[in-house]
């Protein structure tokens, strides 16, 4: 190399290398979260339906794996701007997933285990009602883990 030139090359390259770091911490920190919101889903549909896809709830016009109301789902169509799902789509165990992971992305981003769960079960503002909270003891002892309590 002459002197007086630096390498160019490396300097150019240091906004990618910077980027592809940050991209592999985001990729990583959604995997965390990933299998977080499935351990939260599986007990969710063991505490709403005893794991039951063709659970039904006539009372409530609750249905599916994790009792998803009409509300709820049109609540979900209207966050994705289209009526992507149907009321049968919530006795669809791959379906119903869909819903609830829309809906608790969409109410709960960057919540801890405890608020999703509540919102999940008391709605949009679930996670500030009292009557929310049994819901999550039952949820906690579940997921027999305290690790879920801290913040994402």
């Amino acid at each position: 190399m002459k002197q007086g030139c630096t390498d160019k090359g490396f300097e150019a390259a240091k906004p990618i290398i910077i980027l592809l770091i940050l991209w592999i911490i985001l990729l990583l920190a959604g995997i965390c979260r990933g299998e977080v919101l499935d351990e939260l889903l599986n007990a969710i549909a063991v505490i709403e339906s005893s794991n039951n896809p063709t659970a039904y709830n006539k009372a409530e016009d609750a249905a599916g794996l994790y009792q998803i109301r009409p509300i709820y789902l049109a609540d979900v169509n209207r966050i994705l701007g289209c009526d992507r799902y149907s009321l049968a789509d919530r006795f669809d165990p791959e379906k119903s997933s869909e819903i609830v992971t829309v809906y608790l992305n969409h109410y709960g981003r960057d919540k801890n285990v405890e608020t999703l769960a509540r919102i999940h079960n008391g709605g949009p503002k679930g996670h500030k009602k009292e009557s929310t909270k049994p819901y999550w003891q039952k949820v906690k002892e579940k997921l027999g883990n305290d690790i879920f309590n801290a913040p994402k």
